[in-house]
């Protein structure tokens, strides 16, 4: 895979002027208005870019970071040197075809670790142990379920959003409770907490609302950003929810009481996916310029920045062991990265369409990826650990 630099074709020493000339020598080959072949579009889309992140000087530095990560090793106490993998392998183990439509959720079951997905015509499916084939299904009328969040045995919340309207179902060993809200502003973003309690939902005019998800109740109103709340996310415990807007911001709020704790500036473009790790003291964010930036929680700061997708990303899950990313993009590709160190730990090209759902088992042993061709994938995952040396 092309970095930016070998797409302009130019060395890592280029100054602003080569960058600039690279660029509008590839403009006047590659511009759809001059070129007809088909491609041009998005051969220019990956020209534009590169020639954006290499062009600005603070994008470019930690673009060049990312990038050269690899042959360095943070220095750090022997034990925790010890537990880290060197690689991280994986190993197709099944596909599974059963759901007729694009998989929207895919997640474990928390007290029996049984996969449970949702795809575009609400149909949940809940798949036997070692997620071969399905135990159990159930139709969920009304709406489009967008999200899933499973709280239990046979329990969980769902919620989408269709237009202006935001519709949400609970389901308890059988009995479904569904609610709709009418809004205002168009829905974009929609995010059911981890405990079960509440609703997110974003919109196209700026505003953010959580509603309670037994009935549809608004909590908190009036949650704002400067542009449309384009992706949303809670923690593990639901006592934050992060907020991420086209005005290339994230905001972290209270989960109890919808007070702002954070706002976090250095995204630079529109946000696409956010996720906490399990433990959270990270919170990984995505955006459109193709970069996936990790905070530390514990005082805010940009710990890493990681460039390596050449499509938008749709999807990011943090591994049960808190170090391990992975993410999803509309190219249907997966890439994975060990958050400690800011390294790369490879490239999975899943499938020839977007990634919308990326989860992995509780013992961090699989990983399962669904999208538009309605195909789930589950992989093994096997990890080599470092030997220390004296």
């Amino acid at each position: 895979m092309a970095n930016f630099y070998e797409i302009l074709g130019i060395g890592p020493k280029a100054d602003l002027e080569e960058v600039r000339g690279a660029y509008r020598r590839l403009a006047r080959e590659f511009h759809p208005d001059v070129n007809p072949d088909p491609r041009a579009h998005e051969q220019m889309a990956t020209i534009n870019v590169a020639f954006e992140v290499l062009s600005d000087p603070a994008r470019r530095a930690e673009y060049d970071a990312s990038i050269g990560q690899a042959g360095i090793r943070e220095r750090e106490d022997k034990q925790d040197d010890e537990s880290r993998p060197n690689f991280v392998q994986a190993q197709i183990l099944r596909r599974l075809r059963e759901h007729a439509t694009p998989v929207y959720s895919a997640a474990f079951e928390p007290e029996t670790n049984r996969l449970v997905t949702c795809s575009f015509d609400n149909e949940v499916v809940w798949w036997n142990k070692s997620a071969e084939f399905p135990e159990k299904r159930v139709k969920l009328e009304g709406g489009v379920a967008g999200s899933m969040r499973l709280i239990g045995k046979d329990r969980f919340v769902a919620a989408g959003g269709s237009e202006q309207l935001v519709t949400g179902w609970q389901y308890d060993n059988g009995r479904i409770n569904s609610w709709r809200h009418k809004t205002s502003g168009w829905v974009c973003s929609v995010a059911p907490s981890a405990d079960g309690e509440s609703v997110a939902f974003g919109r196209t005019d700026n505003e953010l609302q959580v509603l309670r998800a037994q009935d549809g109740y608004v909590r908190f109103r009036g949650l704002t950003h400067r542009d449309a709340v384009t992706a949303l996310a809670w923690n593990q415990d639901s006592s934050w929810l992060a907020s991420g807007s086209a005005d290339a911001t994230v905001k972290i709020w209270c989960g109890a009481t919808g007070n702002r704790v954070e706002r976090l500036d250095q995204i630079r473009s529109q946000v696409s996916a956010i996720a906490f790790s399990p433990d959270n003291q990270w919170l990984a964010v995505a955006a459109v310029d193709l970069s996936i930036r990790v905070f530390n929680l514990n005082d805010m700061s940009l710990k890493k920045t990681f460039f390596g997708h050449e499509r938008p990303i749709e999807v990011l899950a943090f591994h049960p062991k808190n170090w391990l990313l992975a993410s999803g993009s509309r190219d249907g590709t997966i890439q994975m990265w060990n958050v400690r160190q800011g390294l790369g730990h490879g490239k999975i090209e899943a499938s020839h369409q977007p990634i919308s759902s990326l989860t992995f088992a509780p013992d961090g042993r699989h990983m399962v990826a669904g999208g538009l061709d309605k195909v789930l994938r589950v992989w093994r995952l096997s990890m080599a650990q470092n030997v220390s040396s004296s």
